[in-house]
């Protein structure tokens, strides 16, 4: 979303003229979803934009006979099918996830390349034409909005995390204009230094910058808030989902399988409520409303000793997928289990409350409650045709943008 909106101003500033200076952001998000994220809710309240629910251009707005043609693409690399029509025309690309491969011969600028997030990216280009127009000034709101993008994309910049140096240079280059903003002026951590020129801030001290932390812990905060969701909107806001080609393995309808990603910010003991029949009903019912052969709830928390924890709770409709013997499911589960970059470790049922006593919440004995056979059938809440599996990620790293491009090689063969 921050991306799109300073993309939309890049352009809007710095387009060719074929653009005529015009160019709108498109947030994918349904309005009625916006209360799902707190912390970017708050985000754009920092921004100064107070009223989402009808300041920003979200799907709904745009009519069947909408006349948008050309489109940019940021934080993915696809067009997405809804506008995908015969004379769709893909003009640019600001992506960090894995290169599909698409549009090299339309899209200007194209730029598909690793960091902890794309809005550092969209920054890097507004810094590349700032270096040749020294009267030009970003909005101070507008840094504040890429500045909480890439804390919150790469945990406040913290070192052994996500950051690189393009978003460490990113974030330098913001922090001063950003500062200007009468949202973050007036905080104290912006307060315990004098102001400075751009880019004086250097890669070595923007980590621990105090502004920096406190936007980071208060974003944080923001997106944790979740104990009062349902077990649907958790399962929707933040989700993903993904057309793959079918492989012999995986017949699906019309040559395609349908498979979805959720990252919850809770441990799964949380999620399945201690053995909740009716989570596991509302998460069938979510795979069936999406029309999902594959689904995978990616967790993100901390243990009560404050350590980053993953889980994964992996389920498969076996009807949508078209296979018999639940091939797909053992073909999925088989993959992953192997993949050494996610490093799983799979985990017994009983630990949610589905059978036994289960256990602590606390994962610190990263080996308790492994299974060396696995569960049984029996032993799974969820029943045919849905077949699923629980695993433990021990490379704590890997997080969608990594297993997104692990299943749709999977799947694909």
């Amino acid at each position: 979303m921050a991306s799109s909106i300073g993309y939309a101003w890049y352009q809007a500033q710095y387009g060719t003229p074929d653009y005529h200076g015009k160019a709108i952001a498109l947030v994918p998000t349904p309005r009625v979803d916006f209360s799902l994220r707190p912390e970017n809710i708050h985000a754009l309240a920092l921004a100064g934009i107070t009223n989402p629910f009808v300041e920003l251009l979200c799907p709904e707005d745009l009519s069947a006979a909408h006349n948008c043609t050309r489109y940019a693409l940021v934080d993915h690399n696809t067009l997405d099918t809804r506008y995908s029509t015969s004379d769709a025309r893909v003009v640019a690309i600001i992506d960090h996830h894995e290169d599909e491969g698409k549009y090299c011969d339309t899209a200007s600028p194209r730029i598909i390349e690793p960091c902890g997030s794309s809005a550092s990216l969209v920054t890097s280009l507004c810094m590349s034409c700032f270096s040749s127009d020294h009267r030009s000034q970003i909005p101070p709101e507008l840094a504040v909005l890429l500045l909480s993008a890439i804390t919150i994309d790469t945990q406040g910049l913290r070192k052994g995390g996500k950051a690189i140096d393009v978003d460490r240079a990113a974030a330098a280059w913001l922090l001063p204009y950003a500062k200007k903003a009468s949202s973050l002026s007036s905080t104290p951590a912006a307060a315990t230094e004098t102001p400075e020129d751009p880019g004086t801030y250097t890669l070595e001290k923007i980590s621990g910058h105090p502004l920096i932390g406190s936007l980071a812990n208060t974003l944080n905060s923001e997106k944790r808030a979740v104990s009062h969701f349902s077990t649907r909107d958790l399962l929707r806001r933040d989700y993903k989902q993904y057309t793959f080609l079918s492989s012999p393995l995986s017949r699906g309808t019309g040559g395609t399988v349908q498979a979805g990603l959720s990252t919850v910010p809770l441990p799964l003991s949380t999620f399945f409520k201690s053995g909740s029949a009716s989570v596991v009903a509302t998460t069938v019912a979510w795979m069936e409303e999406c029309g999902l052969s594959i689904l995978g709830v990616l967790t993100t928390y901390r243990s009560k000793k404050g350590k980053r924890r993953r889980e994964q709770l992996w389920i498969v409709d076996e009807r949508n997928a078209g296979s018999e013997q639940h091939e797909l499911a053992h073909a999925l589960f088989n993959a992953l289990e192997a993949q050494e970059t996610l490093l799983l470790k799979r985990v017994e049922y009983s630990r949610y409350g589905f059978s036994g006593t289960g256990d602590d919440d606390d994962d610190d004995n990263e080996d308790e409650m492994m299974s060396s056979a696995g569960d049984s059938a029996d032993s799974s809440p969820f029943r045919d045709p849905f077949i699923a599996r629980v695993y433990k990620q021990k490379n704590r790293h890997a997080t969608r943008k990594q297993i997104a491009p692990i299943l749709k090689r999977i799947v694909e063969g």
